[in-house]
């Protein structure tokens, strides 16, 4: 008898269960055929392009939304600081600006992109004058801390010098001797594109970085020193694909394979 009742319970449940599952899934249709015809009726049903989607309306509010974790995550790596230095130079927002290059400038003063954001930052701290007092006033007193009462120009110099055996700081440093004086522009190409027997880091990566500033505009328009530099590292680095020459530089056997630069006349200069 107990057996026969407990089989009776058993089914009954089962088939409780069975019904259960039966309205959840009417339910999650109807929903589902709900939510369709809405979407219908509306228009607002959209098509997953994905060309739009790596397009965002606001690259600068998404790029803000990863920097924070960064922040608080890796606050002791450099980069994250010069990343966050782009972002808000990119908006404007100078205080800021000044937060993550005294944060980068306590890690490592002498980082080469650190020393471009700091000139970029006073260049354009001085080019905007209707900053409220209070602002000008904490960015003059925190820049002089850095600068040490120094013009650019002046700072840019010391850097120069002091790092004259890495074309890494030689690069950062012609690039910011272009950027505050346009007329200067051989003179930065010249100290950017060494690659004398004192250079210490001529690797494949620095000397892509180079090509590459030559061409970004970062020197100006400058496309026959950069064919004279790609030729001299390809001299250098002759497996490495990004300085191989064209095919018909290749076919053609007057082209001429030594580079020849003007590195002498900088030797007493940096």
């Amino acid at each position: 008898m107990l057996s026969k009742q407990r089989r009776a319970q058993k089914k009954a449940k089962l088939e409780e269960e069975r019904k259960h599952a039966e309205r959840e899934r009417q339910q999650k249709n109807q929903k589902k055929k709900r939510d369709e015809e809405e979407e219908e009726a509306s228009g607002l049903k959209e098509e997953l392009i994905p060309e739009k989607l790596e397009r965002v309306e606001n690259p600068l509010e998404e790029a803000v939304k990863f920097l924070i974790p960064l922040k608080n995550l890796v606050a002791d790596n450099i980069d994250t600081h010069l990343l966050a230095f782009e972002i808000y130079f990119r908006k404007g927002k100078f205080l800021l600006m000044l937060q993550s290059v005294k944060r980068g400038f306590a890690i490592n003063s002498n980082n080469p992109w650190l020393h471009e954001c700091l000139i970029r930052f006073s260049k354009s701290v001085s080019n905007h004058s209707n900053l409220p007092d209070i602002v000008s006033k904490v960015l003059s007193q925190e820049m002089q801390k850095i600068f040490v009462k120094k013009d650019l120009e002046s700072f840019n110099e010391d850097f120069l010098k002091r790092n004259a055996t890495s074309l890494q700081h030689l690069l950062s440093g012609a690039k910011m001797m272009y950027f505050l004086d346009k007329s200067r522009q051989e003179k930065a190409i010249a100290i950017a594109t060494r690659l004398d027997e004192t250079i210490k880091d001529k690797d494949v990566k620095t000397l892509i970085k180079v090509s590459e500033a030559l061409l970004d505009g970062s020197f100006g328009n400058c496309s026959s020193q950069y064919e004279e530099y790609r030729m001299a590292s390809h001299n250098l680095l002759p497996f490495t694909s990004a300085f191989l020459p064209a095919v018909n530089e290749v076919d053609n056997p007057n082209v001429a394979l030594n580079h020849t630069a003007n590195y002498d006349v900088l030797a007493n200069e940096i």
